[in-house]
């Protein structure tokens, strides 16, 4: 199955570069140990977006969790490259700097995309500004 995860707190999430890379960390270890693949992710200071995908219920207490259809992914996978390639906490900017991996996007993993790379990219990009 495949989910949409979403963070919206009052406050910010993270003021400097140490702390989203401790909140990704973190993110990727508990999600990790729930056998939870973050297909992608963009991560800004006051919100938090992932894709995910689960052979079982994720808990994430913190997060709004929407299923997503298959047939759906590719637009969500658009929508989570708005902020483009040059925004370093996205999945998209992991893909093409080889930045520290929290997201399978572009990654040899032993669950391949539900989509072949290069469409995922096309979409990502043309959403992009």
């Amino acid at each position: 199955m495949y989910y949409h995860a979403i963070k919206e707190p009052s406050t910010v999430l993270y003021r400097t570069k140490e702390e989203a890379q401790k909140l990704l960390f973190a993110l990727h270890a508990k999600l990790t140990k729930q056998n939870v693949t973050i297909l992608d992710y963009l991560l800004e200071p006051q919100k938090c977006q992932l894709l995910l995908q689960a052979e079982e219920k994720i808990i994430l207490p913190t997060f709004t969790l929407k299923p997503i259809a298959k047939e759906k992914l590719l637009w969500y996978f658009s929508s989570l490259g708005s902020k483009g390639k040059t925004y370093p906490y996205s999945g998209l900017h992991e893909c093409y700097f080889l930045s520290t991996c929290f997201c399978e996007l572009g990654k040899v993993s032993v669950e391949p995309l539900p989509y072949p790379l290069k469409e995922v990219l096309a979409v990502k990009n043309g959403r992009a500004e």
